[in-house]
C-alpha cells in the first residue's frame, strides 16, 4: 500500500466519522464562571481545594442532565532547551442528555433542541 492510498483511506474515515457532526445541536455555556486576569470571564467554575471550593458546579453546560468526570494533574515539564515549567491540567468529560442552540436561519438566530453527546474539556 502506498503512502498516497494510506492517506486517501484516512482522510476517508475522517470524512465518514465527521458527518454527524454536521448537524450536531450544540451546547450551550453556563452563564457566569470566574474571572482569570488577563484573559477576563471564563464558562466554568473550578472545583476543589483552594480554588472555587469542594461545592462549586462542575459542569460548563447549562440545561444538561449529565454524568461528569474530572480530574487534576500537577508537574513539571522540560522543553527540548532544558526550560522547565509548571504544569497543571483540568480535564472534563461529560456524558449525557443536554438542551443546546441549534441554528434556525440567518443572523444567529437559533432555537432550543433536545440531544445527547459526549464532550471533554482539556
Amino acid at each position: 500500500m502506498t503512502q498516497g492510498s494510506k492517506f486517501g483511506y484516512a482522510l476517508g474515515i475522517f470524512l465518514i466519522c465527521s458527518l454527524p457532526l454536521l448537524g450536531q445541536v450544540q451546547p450551550v455555556p453556563i452563564p457566569g464562571g470566574d474571572v482569570i486576569q488577563p484573559f477576563g470571564l471564563f464558562n466554568q467554575f473550578l472545583p476543589g481545594t483552594g480554588l472555587d471550593g469542594l461545592n462549586a458546579d462542575p459542569h460548563g453546560i447549562t440545561n444538561s442532565h449529565t454524568l461528569v468526570a474530572m480530574g487534576y494533574t500537577a508537574g513539571t515539564a522540560t522543553d527540548k532547551a532544558g526550560n522547565t515549567y509548571n504544569i497543571g491540567t483540568d480535564i472534563r468529560v461529560y456524558q449525557g442528555e443536554y438542551v443546546g442552540a441549534e441554528a434556525n436561519g440567518g443572523a444567529g438566530r437559533s432555537k432550543s433542541a433536545k440531544a445527547y453527546g459526549t464532550f471533554v474539556e482539556i
